[in-house]
């Protein structure tokens, strides 16, 4: 009995878990134009994609889960430095997502995601 009662446990938090995660599908469903794949790889993400959101140009980096995310940002905070050369302007974290924006407008929106 206590077994099972653990088990069930283990499932509901699972499923809790990967419920939290936002998918490419649900971004392009609130406003995300993709254009091209980008080389998620090299930044340990799981999808990437550059496209428009909200009429700002953007890129958008899909982690496994909210910490992976969290971890990989710093490595994209030079990215949004007064002065960088890639003209990005906005670096902003939901759930799992990252996104990197050149206007000031696709951030909002991710963030009201729900």
């Amino acid at each position: 009995m206590k077994r099972t009662v653990m088990l069930g446990l283990v499932v509901l938090l699972a499923g809790c878990s990967s419920e939290s995660q936002l998918t490419l599908s649900e971004l392009e469903a609130n406003g995300f134009q993709k254009d091209q794949q980008q080389l998620y790889q090299m930044v340990n993400a799981t999808d990437g994609w550059s496209g428009h959101w909200a009429s700002d140009r953007v890129e958008v980096y899909l982690y496994e889960n909210a910490s992976s995310a969290t971890n990989e940002a710093e490595g994209f905070a030079s990215s949004v430095q007064d002065g960088n050369l890639s003209g990005w302007v906005e670096l902003c974290q939901h759930r799992n997502v990252l996104l990197l924006s050149k206007g000031e407008s696709a951030c909002s929106s991710l963030k009201g995601l729900d």
